[in-house]
């Protein structure tokens, strides 16, 4: 099984987030904030979805990972 690489840039809480989405052999989601983040770290990853929408408070941010959920 090939694994896929999904980048995309979403706009919440006032900042620009990068989500990628990988799926293939090994399943995952990273957020890492881009806008004034010197450092560039990794980010975050979580296991789906869900996992994400938990950990993040902000109703624009649930949204917005939503939408990339359900392909909007």
């Amino acid at each position: 099984m090939e694994t896929t690489y999904i980048q995309h840039k979403i706009n919440a809480k006032g900042n620009v987030y990068s989500v990628l989405i990988v799926s293939g052999k090994i399943n995952y989601i990273s957020i890492r904030k881009e806008t004034n983040n010197p450092f560039k770290g990794a980010g975050k990853e979580f296991k789906n979805f869900d996992h994400a929408q938990e950990h993040y408070k902000c109703p624009e941010m649930k949204l917005a990972l939503l939408k990339l959920e359900i392909g909007f």
